[in-house]
């Protein structure tokens, strides 16, 4: 137990890492920004096989959390929420180095998955989703210091084709994660922009994604975003939920004995599990997180 006077930060290890970190520019593009675009995280193959894990788990029925007060309906949405434990499709993904490697940058190296859900967008002439920030009112008042480590940020991860207008595109106002809405709602919606959006209007900043199978968004939770209408198909992604290890989960309080002895050491520790002997100061300290996150179990996706 001497990790910590040996080395510099517990994030350290003498293990070769299976992942790259962001270079300097993709990290100044995150702050400045907001967000980041990660073009063909996925190949083809991989796209393929989220589709197949989407359609199995709907195929099964779409079962999910008990629901909340502050889940809205919406009736062109599917979500599986917990999704990872209706499946083990997910862990190739959460586990893949490529997704793996930009948490680790944006998470200083404690890298929590607080939620995972499959979701599927319909058809709908109007927005999808109207302007708003995630995690509620206490995560939308908090501004960070240029530089600093994320404090809880989403991944998605689209399977189907977004490329082109009004296909369920993810919309979002660069910079507005430094920016607290002036008009706002207990859920979070920013007013100020969503009058103008029934309208179909959109801010002058705000910037359509346009998403192809296998690109990854990454953003923090306090980014300004909306969804586009979906004129087209309908639209598959994975939504993962990311924070530090000592957060409180998002859609789950612990994962079950069955779901964890499935994942590789590294998969395991990213769900907050530190095995039978956990002491309360791991979740702040843990003098082991370099050597566990170093590699994970998904040969496949190094």
């Amino acid at each position: 137990m001497h990790v910590a006077t040996i080395r510099e930060s517990t994030a350290e290890t003498d293990l070769v890492q299976d992942w790259t970190p962001l270079t300097d520019e993709q990290f100044e593009t995150y702050e400045q920004n907001g967000y980041l675009h990660l073009k063909g995280l996925f190949t083809p193959e991989e796209v393929q096989r989220g589709l197949a894990v989407i359609d199995e788990v709907l195929a099964k029925g779409a079962r999910t959390i008990e629901n909340h007060a502050s889940f809205t309906d919406r009736s062109h949405t599917v979500r599986v929420r917990d999704a990872v434990a209706r499946t083990d499709g997910m862990d190739y993904f959460l586990d893949h180095p490529k997704l793996v490697g930009p948490l680790m940058t944006l998470l200083a190296g404690s890298v929590q998955i607080l939620g995972t859900e499959i979701f599927v967008r319909s058809l709908q002439d109007e927005a999808l989703e109207y302007w708003h920030t995630d995690g509620g009112e206490y995560l939308q008042q908090l501004r960070l210091a240029h530089g600093s480590p994320s404090l809880q940020l989403k991944a998605q991860v689209f399977f189907t084709d977004t490329t082109q207008p009004d296909s369920g595109n993810f919309l979002l106002v660069p910079g507005s994660h430094r920016r607290v809405p002036t008009d706002r709602t207990a859920l979070c919606y920013i007013e100020e922009l969503d009058e103008p959006l029934r309208r179909g209007e959109m801010p002058e900043e705000a910037v359509e994604v346009k998403a192809a199978p296998g690109d990854v968004l990454i953003f923090p939770y306090s980014l300004w975003h909306a969804v586009a209408p979906n004129k087209t198909q309908e639209r598959k992604t994975f939504i993962l939920r990311y924070g530090h290890l000592w957060h409180r989960p998002h859609d789950y309080i612990v994962q079950p004995a069955e779901v964890l002895d499935r994942m590789s050491p590294r998969l395991r520790r990213m769900f907050g599990d530190f095995g039978a002997h956990v002491h309360p100061t791991d979740y702040y300290k843990p003098v082991d997180q370099g050597d566990v996150m170093a590699i994970g179990g998904n040969s496949g996706g190094k």
